[in-house]
C-alpha cells in the first residue's frame, strides 16, 4: 500500500507534467478508437456492396469457367445443383442465388452495342444485388418476379415481350427508354447460327461503376437459358453470407460437395482482386497508424518516468538511507507508470466510444466531408459510413499499450533501485 501512496502521491505533485503526458494519451487514444471503428465499418461497407455487385461472399462453378467463361463451361441441372448447393451450405449462407452469364449484342434501332448479359430469378437475386435492385433503378422498375410472389409495385409488361434491364449509360448509348424494344443475339452453347430474342426494356438502372452502366444487362433465367439453349444449365451459383467472417468455414463446408461434382470456388477476394487489395491497403494504413499512436503513447510516458527519476534521485537516496527497500522504490517508478497508463487509456477509450456510439447510430457522410463520393477497387462506396468496433481489437492494443508502458518502464525503475543512498544525496545536494 505504501508504493501505491508513494506513486499517486508523485503524480499529484507533478500536475502539470502528468496532465501533459495524460491529455497526450487520452487524445491519441480517444483518435484511435474513433479511427478503428470507422476502419473496420468502412472495411465491411466496401465488402457489402463489392459483393452484391454481380459477386457473392463464395462462387461456384464448373472447373475451368473462372479462366474461360464460356457457355461450353455450366452447372448442369441447376435447379437440383441450386438444391445440393443450399443443403451443403446449411445455415451457414443466407441466400444462394443462380446466374447464367454470357456475352450479346444488345441492338436498338441501328445501334449496337456488346454486353454482357446475366440472367437471373429475379426472386432470389433483388434481396442480394445492388446491379438491378429497387434503389439502383432510377427509370421503370426491377425485373418483376413471378406472378406468384410478385409485389404491388410491379409494372407487368405491355408489349408481351420478355423484361430487360440495363444500366443508365447503356440505354443513352442505345437511344431507349421504358417499353422500347431491345434484341440480344448471341452465339448459342454447341455453336452453329446466331439466336436473337427481343425483349421489353423494363428499367434503367445506375450503380455508379462504368462497368455495369455502360455494358450490362439482366434478364429472367429462363428467358436466358432459352436463348442460349443452356437448357437448364447456369455459370454460377453465388453463395451469401450474413456474416463475411464465417467465410473460411463456409469453403471448407462446401468442399464434399466441390469434389463430388467437379466444381470449383472463387472467393470474393479471388472473383475481386482490386477490392481486396482496396480493403488490405486500408487495414495496412490503419495499423500504420495503430504503430505511430502507441510509439507516441510509450514514448510520452517513457519521457515522464524519465524526468520524474531523474529529479528524484535525491528522493530515492533519501528513501534508501532511511532503510527503505531496493524493491519499494522500483515498485514506486513502475506503478506511477501504469497509474498514468491506465487512467488515460480508460479516459480515451470513454471518449472514443462516445465518437464510436455517434458514428455508430448517425453514421459518417463522407460525401459532406470531401465534397465528392469515394470508390475502391472500382467499387463506388456509399456515402455514410457507420462504425463498428471489434472489442477484442480495441483491448488488445489498450493491452499492448500497458505492457509496453511496463516494459519501457523497468529500465529507469531498476536503475533508481540500484541508486547508492550517499552518491545520490551528494550528487542533488
Amino acid at each position: 500500500m505504501l508504493a501505491h501512496r508513494l506513486a499517486l502521491r508523485n503524480l499529484l505533485r507533478h500536475r502539470r507534467r502528468s496532465g501533459f503526458t495524460a491529455a497526450i494519451i487520452v487524445s491519441t487514444m480517444a483518435l484511435l478508437t474513433c479511427f478503428l471503428g470507422l476502419s473496420d465499418g468502412g472495411h465491411q461497407a466496401m465488402i457489402q456492396v463489392g459483393v452484391r455487385m454481380g459477386l457473392g461472399h463464395l462462387i461456384l462453378s464448373q472447373q475451368g469457367h473462372a479462366q474461360d467463361p464460356s457457355l461450353e463451361r455450366l452447372i448442369a441441372k441447376g435447379p437440383q445443383a441450386l438444391e445440393q448447393s443450399r443443403a451443403a451450405a446449411g445455415t451457414l449462407a443466407s441466400s444462394v442465388v443462380p446466374r447464367l452469364r454470357f456475352s450479346a449484342m444488345a441492338q436498338a434501332g441501328a445501334q449496337q452495342i456488346a454486353v454482357t448479359a446475366s440472367g437471373v430469378e429475379p426472386a432470389l437475386e433483388l434481396p442480394v444485388s445492388g446491379i438491378a435492385d429497387a434503389r439502383a433503378i432510377i427509370v421503370g422498375y426491377p425485373l418483376p418476379v413471378p406472378t406468384a410472389q410478385a409485389s404491388p409495385g410491379e409494372a407487368p409488361a405491355r408489349t408481351g415481350l420478355p423484361p430487360l434491364v440495363l444500366g443508365e449509360r447503356l440505354a443513352k448509348a442505345l437511344d431507349v427508354r421504358i417499353g422500347d424494344r431491345v434484341t440480344l443475339t448471341v452465339k448459342p452453347l454447341g455453336g452453329g447460327e446466331f439466336a436473337r430474342a427481343a425483349f421489353e426494356l423494363h428499367g434503367i438502372f445506375r450503380t455508379g461503376i462504368q462497368e455495369l452502366d455502360a455494358f450490362w444487362v439482366e434478364l429472367p433465367l429462363e428467358a436466358a437459358q432459352q436463348l442460349t439453349g443452356a437448357a437448364q444449365g447456369v455459370s454460377q451459383l453465388a453463395l451469401y453470407l450474413e456474416d463475411e467472417q464465417q467465410l473460411p468455414a463456409l469453403q471448407l463446408q462446401m468442399q464434399p460437395l466441390l469434389e463430388a461434382r467437379a466444381w470449383e470456388a472463387q472467393a470474393w477476394t479471388q472473383a475481386a482482386p482490386e477490392l481486396n487489395s482496396a480493403v488490405a491497403m486500408d487495414a495496412a494504413g490503419m495499423a500504420l497508424l495503430m504503430v505511430i499512436v502507441i510509439v507516441v503513447v510509450v514514448a510520452g510516458i517513457l519521457n515522464t518516468v524519465i524526468m520524474s527519476v531523474l529529479k528524484r534521485h535525491r528522493e530515492f537516496g533519501v528513501m534508501l538511507a532511511l532503510g527503505s527497500s531496493p524493491g519499494l522504490i522500483v515498485r514506486v517508478v513502475l506503478l506511477e507508470s501504469l497509474y498514468l497508463a491506465g487512467t488515460s487509456l480508460l479516459l480515451g477509450l470513454l471518449l472514443g466510444l462516445a465518437a464510436h456510439w455517434h458514428f455508430a447510430t448517425e453514421g459518417l457522410n463522407f460525401r459532406e466531408v470531401f465534397g465528392t463520393g469515394l470508390e475502391a477497387g472500382g467499387v463506388l462506396l456509399p456515402e455514410r459510413f457507420y462504425s463498428l468496433l471489434k472489442p477484442l481489437k480495441l483491448a488488445g492494443v489498450a493491452t499492448l499499450i500497458l505492457l509496453l508502458t511496463l516494459l519501457v518502464s523497468l529500465y529507469p525503475a531498476y536503475k533508481s533501485g540500484r541508486l547508492k543512498p550517499i552518491e545520490a544525496i551528494k550528487h542533488h545536494a
